[in-house]
């Protein structure tokens, strides 16, 4: 069964995290591993809920926070908890979505972060740059909401493999609609060959996955402003050509989606 970190804190944005895993668990019939990381210079991990008694002050506060998430998550939902310890909070989520074998991690934004939109905390900014696994955005306040379609944001020039492959896989396993969206720079704005070549971009691309372009819609937008989004939908973009292989590297673009959408967004590391 696919898993889905969610790195979960007893905040507001943990909450958001947690209801935007929920919506990711239904559509892909996941399970969640809700994890709660310690600051700590001694590692281990335990599992929720724990046996036997412990003496730890932070360690019991941390599964009193686990019970209530794990409290929180619909009956159809399959979630379990878990207490790592690191002395990264980014680091220990990697940590646990290596040793548990995820798919994806999720997290929340900023408490600085406007309602509705994307700020990163220090922990999403550490894995947006540098962390091995796709990581999923919760925009501030994001309440559970039924992902309908899925979103490919996908460059003018070849180099999006892995981001197309992902979307590609998870579009089947949740039987949903799959939308590839190229943005046009200034300087290619009104060029008709450039939005041939995006559309024989995202057609090789799609037949590297063995995948018909059939039922797929590719829309050009001059600019990020007048895209037009549908309440559940989710985004999908590649990381930086500056990303080592198999990493996340938010590049610019990414950045200015994050800071422009309302929608959930998941940053894919970059192929080989």
């Amino acid at each position: 069964m696919m898993k889905l970190v969610i790195g979960y804190q007893a905040t507001p944005q943990g909450i958001d995290a947690l209801a935007l895993g929920v919506d990711l668990a239904r559509i892909l019939n996941a399970e969640l591993e809700i994890i709660i990381v310690l600051r700590r210079s001694d590692n281990f991990s335990y599992e929720y809920p724990p046996t036997g008694t412990s003496e730890d002050i932070l360690l019991n506060q941390a599964f009193s926070w686990l019970h209530g998430a794990i409290e929180q998550i619909p009956h159809d939902v399959k979630a379990s908890g878990k207490v790592f310890s690191d002395t990264n909070t980014a680091q220990g989520l990697e940590r646990a979505a290596g040793q548990l074998g995820a798919s994806l991690i999720v997290v929340g934004g900023s408490s600085a972060s406007p309602l509705k939109r994307h700020r990163l905390g220090t922990i999403a900014h550490d894995l947006l740059f540098g962390a091995h696994f796709p990581i999923a955005l919760a925009p501030r306040g994001y309440s559970s909401t039924p992902i309908q379609r899925l979103n490919c944001a996908v460059g003018l020039r070849p180099g999006a493999g892995s981001l197309v492959g992902l979307g590609v896989r998870l579009s089947r396993r949740a039987n949903l609609p799959l939308r590839f969206i190229a943005f046009l720079g200034k300087e290619s704005e009104g060029n008709s060959d450039t939005v041939l070549h995006a559309r024989e971009n995202v057609q090789k691309l799609l037949t590297e996955e063995q995948e018909s372009s059939t039922g797929k819609d590719l829309v050009i937008v001059e600019k990020l402003e007048k895209a037009t989004w549908e309440q559940g939908d989710i985004v999908f973009i590649g990381s930086s050509r500056v990303a080592e292989k198999n990493s996340v590297f938010a590049g610019s673009f990414a950045m200015r989606l994050l800071r422009e959408l309302t929608l959930p967004l998941i940053v894919v590391p970059r192929g080989e």
